[in-house]
């Protein structure tokens, strides 16, 4: 099967795969060959896959994933290699982002945004699967 990985800027991945699995909203699922047709919201998490023998790691900030036929797309808001981030400034991003949740006196919406950021600098450090 094929997995595609789209962001607004880029195309990540676009490989042949022998399995995904994904952080859905609702919970972690696995698409195997034969899935049925399927559309999920993606929340922050890590996307895995296995694509020639090798597994491979994706870090997402939430977006969708369609499975139709033997494809699966996942539309990304933003995604990146695992392998590929500094782990020594996420730690130093996620650690900022708590500083000014600490401080911050603004409405709901800017708090859970802060929370939703800390989240994703959390994943992308290591500390948070």
């Amino acid at each position: 099967m094929i997995l595609r990985v789209v962001t607004p800027t880029k195309i990540l991945v676009d490989a042949e795969v022998a399995e995904v699995t994904a952080p859905g909203v609702a919970g972690e699922f696995g698409v195997l060959p034969q899935h049925v047709t399927f559309l999920g919201q993606l929340e922050a998490g890590i996307l895995s896959f296995t694509a020639s023998g090798k597994r491979e790691r994706v870090v997402i900030s939430g977006g969708y994933a369609e499975v139709v036929d033997e494809t699966i797309t996942v539309l990304a808001d933003d995604a990146e290699f695992a392998q590929g981030i500094d782990v020594q400034a996420a730690r130093a991003a996620a650690d900022s982002l708590r500083e000014r949740l600490r401080s911050a006196s603004g409405s709901e919406e800017e708090i859970a945004e802060l929370l939703k950021a800390i989240r994703l600098a959390d994943i992308r450090s290591g500390q948070s699967d």
